[in-house]
């Protein structure tokens, strides 16, 4: 967690703060992050000073520094739950398939345990009756619900035993085969939308304090779009080495499908 202080143009935050009376004008505000620490702070102040500069926007940096964390902290909450909850689902398909293929595996078929490192060569157990013996203390630990669930993400309960993990119900084969085979989708349309959030968030501070204005019925300009493109690449939501399209195709994309769900 990072507090600091910016210097801020109150009169110029007045539509999204109403309670601030007519005279307020330059003072400094407190901000706490808790996702963003010192060093990141700073390496994103300065860039985003550094491309403010391209847009001629530098007397609205601070301004716009503010807002952008204000709304990350909001965001960011949904954003981890998002990757966390696609992380659980890998989890218990990559163990539900482990077990499947421990208990499918016929009396008379050799089975051995495999590990093998990334970089490495495998090393393996190579003896039916010790590997399966291994995987049966496992799958045991797993079924009398003795493993750290803040290893396993809490899911996997669910995922193997069912909606009591408090019963003593044990893993149902069916239910390692469904989990098994289950396809975990990477949240891409989720977290775009918050990244549209973001940027409609911001896109009244444009439109009313500075020369990036939008003509009425125009859901998004050009200019708008490539500073949003810079904003959500400073923060890390974004790579634009990975993004094929065109800076500003890319916001207008999802602006296209997303804008509506945020703008009145």
């Amino acid at each position: 967690m990072y507090t600091t202080t910016l210097l801020l143009d109150l009169s110029r935050l007045k539509s999204y703060f109403p309670i601030l009376d007519e005279t307020s004008t330059v003072q400094p505000t407190s901000i706490t992050l808790e996702y963003i620490g010192e060093e990141n702070f700073n390496r994103i102040n300065i860039e985003l000073l550094q491309k403010l500069e391209e847009y001629k926007l530098t007397e609205h940096h601070n301004e716009l520094l503010y807002l952008i964390f204000l709304k990350h902290e909001q965001i960011r909450v949904r954003y981890d739950a998002y990757w966390e909850n696609y992380n659980y689902d890998l989890t218990s398909k990559e163990v539900a398939k482990f077990f499947l293929t421990f208990k499918e595996t016929r009396p008379t078929e050799h089975f051995q345990l495999v590990a093998k490192p990334t970089l490495s060569s495998a090393s393996a157990i190579k003896d039916t009756a010790i590997a399966k013996w291994m995987c049966e203390v496992l799958y045991d630990k797993i079924e009398q619900r003795d493993f750290p669930l803040g290893l396993f993400g809490e899911k996997l309960l669910f995922d193997l035993i069912g909606n009591d993990p408090e019963s003593s119900k044990t893993i149902d084969i069916d239910r390692l085969r469904v989990i098994a085979n289950k396809s975990p989708k990477v949240p891409t349309v989720r977290l775009r939308k918050l990244y549209v959030e973001l940027c409609c968030y911001l896109q009244p501070y444009l439109i009313e304090q500075t020369h990036l204005t939008a003509q009425d019925g125009t859901l998004l300009t050009d200019q708008q779009a490539y500073l949003f493109f810079d904003i959500l690449e400073m923060i890390g939501y974004i790579d634009g080495e990975k993004i094929t399209s065109e800076p500003k195709d890319y916001i207008h994309s999802m602006f296209s499908k997303h804008a509506k769900l945020f703008t009145s």
